[in-house]
């Protein structure tokens, strides 16, 4: 049985499509003569493009083996990627092999490339048919250059894209001129130096003491919705009820200027107990018990959420608490004058009346609703 003929492909490779793009050639470029048109119009868009170098290098390796081998057969091929790169331009090379090869049965290749990105191309085609050499025709003052210029320009971008190195890439820097326009917004540059010192040498320490990494993985886990809504209402009521007190005190300043020390004169204080309650009830019971309400309130809405027979419980204590504030409000006006007469129509005695009669109906209510016995 005959050997098979030896068919070799003489392929340059643009992996960033400058053909395309400078002289407007379609991919792939197929044939000695439609190359060398190829070449020539990207040398006259670009003189200083290494692609077109590349390209003549093929066409020179071509004339050079048909005449040493006259009994293989040679072809040169140009194909391009894309101007993206990446997966892309990886495609592109792929696709337009496949149209050169089944043009040109190819048994071996003869790979003719600038040298910039061999290394991604090489293996992308030696899947397909072998390769039994590689040329760099790359311009002689240029190729350390290029390559230093397309190393740069990596690990540029990683500082850019990639989130790890970007915090300390661009985030510190950023963080500097904000801290630099705000001083000099408020006039205070000649602080700028301190500010400056203490952000590196936080970053520097928390970096250089493995900090950084052990921050970034921490991930917080905030509590479920509902345990939020009652922590909010509850500090807000707080909050409230401590201005209420507060409210309250100031009250009882406003009539009583000057106290005396409780440690020297702690009778004045046994002696007007009713008088200094009183106006301290008057002073800040509404905003005392608002913030008991607002407290209440978001429990309320949290069992309403979740269909929860808390919900009537909270319901309860919010009515007790109204009934509370207005016996409180009257029980004030009682204490500062004693004197005043107390019947089954006073305010205090109908309002306490009321508050029973309306919680042991709504705790009535309640048990009904939900079929249990009472204390049970």
């Amino acid at each position: 049985m005959s050997e098979e003929k030896i068919r070799t492909l003489i392929l340059c490779v643009d992996k960033d499509d400058d053909i395309g793009k400078k002289a407007n050639v379609v991919t792939p470029i197929i044939g000695k003569d439609d190359n060398v048109k190829a070449a020539t119009a990207l040398a006259i868009a670009d003189p200083e493009e290494a692609d077109s170098n590349a390209m003549f290098g093929a066409i020179k390796i071509f004339n050079d083996l048909i005449i040493k081998f006259p009994e293989e057969e040679y072809q040169v091929a140009t194909i391009t990627g894309a101007s993206v790169g990446g997966y892309e331009a990886d495609r592109k090379i792929v696709k337009e092999l496949s149209e050169v090869t089944s043009y040109f049965k190819a048994t071996h290749i003869i790979l003719v490339t600038d040298g910039f990105s061999d290394a991604d191309i090489t293996p992308i085609i030696e899947s397909r048919i072998p390769i039994t050499s590689i040329r760099h025709i790359v311009v002689k003052h240029s190729e350390r250059i290029e390559e230093t210029y397309a190393v740069f320009f990596k690990y540029l971008k990683m500082l850019v894209d990639d989130p790890y190195y970007s915090r300390l890439a661009l985030g510190v820097p950023g963080l500097l001129l904000l801290i630099f326009g705000f001083l000099m917004a408020l006039n205070q540059l000649q602080v700028a130096g301190i500010a400056v010192t203490l952000v590196l040498g936080f970053v520097f320490v928390i970096k250089g003491f493995g900090y950084y990494d052990k921050l970034t993985m921490m991930r917080p886990r905030l509590p479920p919705p509902e345990r939020q809504l009652i922590f909010t209402s509850r500090l807000v009521g707080a909050i409230v009820v401590l201005i209420g007190c507060y409210l309250g005190i100031k009250g009882v300043q406003l009539k009583f200027p000057i106290l005396p020390d409780p440690f020297t004169d702690f009778s004045f204080y046994i002696g007007n107990f009713p008088v200094l309650t009183a106006y301290f009830v008057i002073s800040g019971v509404n905003i005392i018990i608002f913030g008991v309400m607002v407290a209440l309130a978001g429990g309320a809405i949290n069992s309403y959420l979740r269909k929860d027979e808390e919900f009537w419980q909270s319901i309860i204590s919010l009515i007790v608490s109204f009934w509370l504030w207005l016996i409180a409000i009257e029980a004030a006006g009682i204490l500062l004058e004693p004197s005043a007469p107390i019947n089954l129509f006073s305010p205090i005695v109908l309002y306490t009346i009321a508050s029973v009669l309306s919680t042991v109906f709504a705790v009535a209510l309640v048990y009904r609703r939900y079929k249990k016995r009472p204390f049970s």
